[in-house]
């Protein structure tokens, strides 16, 4: 039996603390007789911390990509309604804190680790019970509606992790299921096609909810495995009280959180007025943002190849902005220089392919992202050999995150437009390093 150590009294004890339980998102990939991670673990520290949610509207959502962002549209638009929120997330861009937040605020440290100290006992009591060693998922989702509860919030909001019916968001039974814009990623655990991988998601489908399905290849598919468990399956499309200004990738996330609050509204739903001071409202940190610098970067978490097709055509318009605003014309135009990031399982071939697009390709920086799934810049260079043949463009390696951010700022001082992609966890660094800590 593992010794469950009481939770430590201050921040600084917190990493070498939550690193005693399992994290599997630092350990993929994983084969899938190891998938012994399902939502029960979490559901039995619950049930042992008392911890029931039939008090507030719960909605899930899982997908492949716009996880994250249709969390963010769901809390701008409860805000506009005044309603007290709770969400989950991850990863975190910068800090732990970000997974956990509040009517949009991420929960300080004190709170968090207050939290840690109120489910110590629930710990105990199954361990005692010899229940199943909670994973680093499973008591991090314990510990948001632990919190979400003592804050009285109306609406829980929980993005799930890289699957569906085995994450620990799943012991929270949902009223409404949201499942995002599906794409290659996770083969080895979810399956060799979109279609494979739709069907492993949508499996968050609940008997007698709805289940609302981004339109594409892969709906049919989703509203099928959908309709099998009992629920409600609802393709959706744009809803036309999005503002036109907002990307088409951005108008599906905010079409999702729409018809979702419109589950629990449904005689008085979101207006288009309500959905624009929304999206005046919304901060998409990490997803085509233009970090202001010094130097003005274009900064995504792209890392399939939806996104990074995505990433693609935004570079493109950031690239034709800069030289119309700099005055380069014809061969006197810059190309760009971009830092590439990515973790191993993310089908980097499949998903750099899309960056052929670019034409002519910029210069390429590629850095190894320090986490454990972090690809190595040569690994990724040589993936991009296929790619820049032909081009004149050969890949930098950078031996250090403060390398590649050294690169990309002394191609900015050349007068290059710069951006950097591939990974969540790039996009945080990258961040952190270009604003100031106030700001980050």
């Amino acid at each position: 039996m593992v010794n469950i150590s009481p939770p430590p009294d201050s921040s600084e004890g917190l990493p070498d603390w939550l690193a005693s339980f399992t994290n599997w998102e630092k350990q993929l990939p994983l084969d899938r007789g190891r998938r012994e991670w399902g939502p029960l673990r979490c559901r039995k520290l619950l049930d042992r911390a008392g911890l029931e949610t039939h008090s507030c509207k719960v909605i899930q959502v899982a997908g492949s990509k716009g996880k994250g962002s249709t969390v963010l549209w769901l809390e701008a638009l409860l805000s506009v309604r005044g309603c007290k929120t709770a969400a989950l997330t991850s990863p975190h861009l910068i800090s732990l804190e970000e997974r956990i937040r509040i009517c949009r605020h991420p929960v300080p440290f004190e709170k968090l680790l207050a939290g840690l100290h109120r489910l110590y006992p629930a710990l105990l009591a199954g361990q005692a019970a010899d229940d199943p060693l909670p994973t680093f998922f499973d008591l991090w989702t314990a510990l948001y509606i632990e919190i979400a509860l003592k804050e009285g919030v109306s609406h829980l909001l929980l993005e799930v992790g890289l699957g569906g019916p085995l994450d620990s968001t799943t012991a929270i039974p949902h009223d409404v299921g949201i499942l995002t814009t599906i794409d290659l990623e996770h083969t080895t655990l979810l399956g060799d096609t979109c279609e494979k991988i739709a069907a492993e998601k949508s499996k968050i489908a609940r008997d007698g909810k709805p289940l609302l399905i981004a339109s594409g290849e892969t709906s049919a598919v989703s509203a099928e495995i959908a309709a099998s468990r009992g629920a409600i399956p609802v393709i959706c499309d744009r809803d036309p009280r999005v503002p036109e200004e907002v990307s088409a990738i951005q108008s599906l996330n905010a079409s999702l959180a729409l018809r979702a609050l419109d589950c629990f509204w449904p005689e008085s739903p979101m207006t288009p007025e309500e959905t624009t001071l929304a999206w005046n409202r919304l901060e998409l940190p990490g997803r085509l943002e233009v970090v202001p610098g010094p130097p003005e970067l274009l900064l995504d978490g792209a890392h399939t190849p939806a996104s990074i097709s995505a990433f693609v055509e935004e570079f493109s318009r950031h690239r034709d902005r800069f030289n119309l605003q700099q005055g380069h014309s014809g061969p006197a135009q810059k190309s760009g220089a971009l830092l590439l990031g990515m973790l191993r399982d993310k089908n980097p071939s499949e998903t750099l392919a899309e960056l052929k697009r670019l034409s002519p390709l910029p210069q390429i920086c590629t850095l190894g992202v320090p986490v454990p799934r972090g690809m190595d810049g040569e690994a990724i260079a040589e993936v991009l050999v296929p790619i820049t043949a032909g081009s004149g463009v050969a890949p930098v390696i950078a031996g250090s995150p403060e390398e590649g951010f050294d690169w990309l700022r002394k191609m900015a001082a050349i007068g290059e437009p710069i951006a950097a992609t591939g990974s969540m966890y790039l996009a945080g660094m990258v961040r952190q390093a270009w604003l100031p800590t106030s700001h980050a």
